[in-house]
Formats: C-alpha cells, sequence, structure tokens
C-alpha cells in the first residue's frame, strides 16, 4: 500500500516519538487541525499532537482511519505502517517529503548543460518512436512490415512528420501546445548551449501532428473549410486530451534523471 503527498507545515517537533495503535480493543482514529484523535470502543478519547508523533505503527484489524487523520499525518511528514496480527507489515503509508523541481526549472537547468541539446533530442526521438510503436500496436492487422520501417526511417530519425493533414489544422495544434506549456511556465522557445534554441512548442506540435496523422489518416484531407477543420481538432484533442500531458511528463521525467534531482 502506497500513497504520496507533499508534506508541507506541520513537522514533527524534537522529541517526538513513535505512536503504537494495537487492536486489543476496537479504536477509530480521527483527528482536530494539528492532532490526532483516538477514541476507543468505551468512548475514552486520547490526544497526540503531531508535532510529538515521529512515526504510527498501526494494527491492520481493530483500528479504523479516517481519510483526513490519514491527510493529516502526511502533510505532518508522519509515515504509518500497519501490521498483521502475527507483527508483519502489510503496507505503509508514506508522505513525499521532497519537494519537485517544477517542469519550468528542470527545462532550464537541464538545457543550460553542456550535453542538454543532445539529450533532448535523443528524448525527442524516443517520444517518436513510442508514438510510432502505439500505432503500430492499435493497426498491428494493416501495417505492413515495410511501411513500419519506411515511417521509422522517415519520422523518428528524419523528422519528417506524415503530411495528411492541412496546415489549418497544425495552426490549431501549435495554439493547444502553446496554452498547455503557458500552464507550466515554459517559454515556447528553451535556450540550450551555446546559444542554440530548443522550439519546445514546435517539437510538441511536431508529436501531436504525428499523432493526429497515424490515427487520423486522410480524415481531414478533403477539407479546408476554418469550422470543419475547428471541429475536427476539438474532437480529436477532447478524445486525446492524455497525449500531450504524457509527453510533458515524460520530459520533466527525463529532465530530472538527467540532473539526478
Amino acid at each position: 500500500m502506497g500513497y504520496t503527498t507533499a508534506a508541507t507545515q506541520i513537522r514533527p517537533g524534537p522529541g517526538a516519538r513513535a505512536l503504537y495503535l494495537g487492536s486489543r480493543e476496537h479504536k477509530r482514529v480521527s483527528c482536530t487541525a494539528e492532532a490526532l484523535v483516538i477514541t476507543s470502543a468505551h468512548a475514552q478519547i486520547s490526544r497526540y499532537p503531531v508535532a510529538r508523533v515521529a512515526r504510527v505503527v498501526s494494527s491492520a484489524s481493530g483500528v479504523d482511519w479516517s481519510g483526513p487523520a490519514l491527510a493529516l499525518c502526511m502533510r505532518a511528514g508522519i509515515a504509518i505502517t500497519w501490521l498483521d496480527a502475527q507483527g508483519h507489515a502489510v503496507g505503509s503509508l508514506y508522505p513525499q517529503l521532497r519537494n519537485t523541481t517544477p517542469l519550468a526549472t528542470a527545462m532550464e537547468l537541464w538545457t543550460d548543460h553542456p550535453a542538454g541539446l543532445a539529450r533532448f533530442h535523443n528524448w525527442l526521438r524516443s517520444r517518436r518512436m513510442d508514438v510510432l510503436v502505439r500505432w503500430g500496436r492499435q493497426h498491428a492487422d494493416t501495417i505492413t512490415p515495410q511501411q513500419w520501417e519506411s515511417t521509422k526511417r522517415e519520422w523518428v530519425y528524419g523528422q519528417r512528420c506524415p503530411a495528411h493533414l492541412p496546415l489549418g489544422l497544425r495552426g490549431l495544434c501549435l495554439a493547444y501546445v502553446a496554452a498547455q506549456l503557458a500552464t507550466c511556465g515554459l517559454a515556447p522557445a528553451q535556450w540550450g548551449p551555446p546559444q542554440a534554441t530548443i522550439d519546445l512548442d514546435q517539437h510538441l506540435c511536431d508529436l501531436l501532428w504525428a499523432e493526429m496523422n497515424l490515427t487520423s489518416g486522410t480524415l481531414a484531407d478533403r477539407t479546408d473549410a476554418e469550422t470543419t477543420l475547428t471541429t475536427l481538432f476539438e474532437r480529436w484533442a477532447t478524445h486525446n486530451a492524455s497525449a500531450l500531458t504524457l509527453h510533458l511528463a515524460s520530459l520533466h521525467r527525463n529532465a530530472m534523471k538527467e540532473l539526478h534531482i
């Protein structure tokens, strides 16, 4: 059992000790703003300020935890372990004590690295390959080995995106990417060493552009009406809303890994 959340504000103070909650009698764990409240079967109530609790060891049976009490422990940085009747640990709940570096900061540090530009392009090729593999799995019955290899050569390594969709859709795609980057505090272009520019919005747009082509094929080939294109794009974006989120999450994870953060 695992769960993570950011630990903020309340922290265990000096002299904090472990809190043991056995199962000799039924207990209910609730809380106030700064303390765990233990109520026994006989309505006896005990309060434990979280500033004095270093960790909690709880019986897996006979002790009922409320959601707010669990959340209070996470905010206070208190780990909880549950034991069975034989004393074996059956699971733990623990806070995420380290603040995550924002994507914008991770990108700035990453691109400042002498090898940042090359590493970014390695990441980009891996994302192109990921898109291609998913396309291959979805259309395994219709894609020939020759078509697969040709697409891999032209797009994954040659950076030549499939060109079925009209340019009007590309503008909508780029605007969608720009809006998402803004919510992450990222500029459309990132500076890499030595003074090289990474057009982040264009690269991410190309990934989505390829996904639309590979999944939609020639669907939009015969239209250039603005209203129709907008409807097509909004429909695609609704059904594939996670696509850009996954690319940004991968970028964040990769930058953090490269920086050893």
